[in-house]
């Protein structure tokens, strides 16, 4: 059960991401804003972070106003949506999230009133929390430069997320996701005119690997064992995924 709950969270969050670049684009980035939601409820309870509703707070607010600065964001301030949904735009919006969230992470800190225990661990916990929710933007750049990415990206990272819930090593099932996202988002690109077969594949290896890390570094935590907060791991891997998804995006274009 302790990896069953989070590759179904995580594959959730793919399907509904494939789903809405195909029936639905407008609502890519209201998923996006709300994984960054979701990650910042279970994130510092994950991690056993002092005062976590302050860090969830700014956890989502750091999510939320990345994907509000690459929807929204223009020139001379004029709203438009995706007004720059290139790789520099989205790495502006990430930057300026990162920067609003460690101004808002020590204005937590200074807020406190149980003595701020753990001070670093509270800062340095927030700050990457914030950085996982603000990457997650990622796949909304990615979905705006070529949908056909996404569609790739979240075939490879159910793949790999449903062989870690295997009930075997994580060596194995580490080694196995390779091949399996590899192959499902070859598989997935075999379906679409715009993304080559090789670079499906390289892109799903690459969503194994962050799926494996994740997965090797957030399972032993003695808080992954809750139901409650288990679900956060995937969204962490979903998080995370957008990163190369979005690389891939950026290099094959509209």
């Amino acid at each position: 059960m302790i990896r069953v709950l989070p590759a179904a969270a995580g594959a959730a969050c793919a399907a509904a991401l494939a789903a809405a670049v195909l029936w639905a684009p407008v609502a890519v980035a209201p998923l996006v804003a709300l994984l960054a939601v979701l990650v910042g409820l279970g994130w510092p309870r994950l991690l056993a972070l002092p005062s976590p509703s302050g860090t969830s707070a700014v956890v989502a607010v750091a999510g939320v106003g990345a994907t509000a600065a690459l929807v929204l964001g223009g020139t001379q301030g004029r709203a438009r949506p995706l007004a720059d949904p290139s790789a520099a735009g989205a790495a502006e919006a990430v930057l300026a999230a990162l920067g609003l969230s460690v101004v808002l992470a020590f204005l937590h800190q200074i807020l406190r009133r149980d003595g701020r225990p753990r001070l670093a661990e509270s800062v340095a916990g927030t700050v990457a929390g914030a950085a996982v929710a603000g990457l997650a933007t990622g796949w909304l750049s990615a979905a705006a430069l070529q949908p056909d990415v996404v569609l790739v990206g979240a075939g490879g990272l159910a793949a790999a997320l449903l062989v870690t819930a295997l009930p075997w090593p994580q060596r194995l099932t580490g080694a196995l996701a390779l091949v399996a996202a590899g192959a499902a988002a070859a598989a997935v690109a075999g379906l679409l005119p715009d993304v080559r077969a090789v670079e499906a594949a390289v892109l799903g290896v690459a969503l194994a690997v962050v799926v494996g890390a994740v997965d090797r570094l957030l399972v032993a935590l003695p808080r992954a064992t809750s139901r409650r907060l288990s679900g956060t791991i995937g969204l962490v891997s979903a998080g995370l995924a957008a990163v190369p998804v979005q690389l891939l995006a950026a290099v094959v274009g509209p």
